[in-house]
């Protein structure tokens, strides 16, 4: 995660080839509006959009392809030298990492419903975001990037280790009905959008009821439509690489 400045408000995008023929889009000029800038497959893309979404924000969504390596075009690259999406542009600040974003978007907010201020209920949702951050999604994206150059099955250790942290988020779930207590909150929406990605490659086992429980009250939030219209879009590729593995 980190923050920058950029000043060139006029940066044209370079034409990128895809698969497809088609042409990488060009960028509007910067608005005062909050410009996100990613590609709905990825899940911390649906994270930061479903946690605008809960909070009332409006954000300007600019489309990076990232099955046409959009993202590792000039323009893109100004903004995230990492190459990685999303990316926020708001004013003339750049943040590219999605629990940076939605805790900046939180801010924004009196109403902190999403991550309230007591230091308690904060610590909860700080250790359920790291916990995605540094467990869950590594492990979502290793797959589906092996996944995506034809190596299925996914790598045995990978698989376990996943369940592994399935196990934990389980065993959490036990005690209380979301993740950080008895009501919904960022790591919430986080988390269930790493997690619904990675179950169209690895299924939930049995012992996984918790979880399941927890993944179907989420996707029955309003919010959660937007996820499912990544996960749709995803699945188009997916069944793709299925078909010649």
């Amino acid at each position: 995660m980190f923050v920058r400045n950029i000043s060139n408000r006029s940066t044209i995008f370079q034409l990128v080839r895809c698969s497809s023929n088609q042409t990488a889009r060009k960028p509007s000029v910067f608005e005062n509006k909050p410009i996100l800038y990613g590609d709905e497959v990825s899940p911390p893309v649906r994270f930061v959009l479903m946690t605008a979404s809960v909070l009332g924000i409006d954000l300007k969504f600019h489309h990076i392809d990232l099955f046409c390596s959009e993202n590792k075009s000039d323009f893109f690259t100004k903004i995230n030298p990492l190459q990685k999406v999303p990316a926020l542009v708001a004013g003339d600040d750049v943040i590219c990492d999605s629990h940076a974003i939605a805790l900046y978007l939180c801010g924004k907010r009196k109403n902190q419903k999403l991550y309230p201020r007591d230091p308690s209920i904060k610590a909860q949702i700080d250790q359920m975001l790291f916990f995605n951050s540094a467990e869950l999604f590594p492990i979502d994206s290793a797959i589906y990037s092996e996944y995506f150059t034809g190596k299925w099955p996914a790598d045995e250790q990978k698989v376990k280790n996943w369940y592994r942290l399935l196990d934990h988020l389980d065993g959490r779930l036990k005690t209380r009905t979301w993740l950080a207590g008895e009501k919904l909150y960022l790591c919430d929406i986080c988390c269930a959008a790493t997690v619904s990605t990675l179950q169209l490659l690895i299924p939930l086992l049995n012992r996984h009821k918790n979880v399941e429980i927890w993944l179907n009250r989420v996707q029955a939030l309003p919010c959660f439509e937007i996820n499912k219209s990544g996960l749709k879009r995803l699945n188009v590729f997916v069944e793709k690489i299925k078909s010649i593995v």
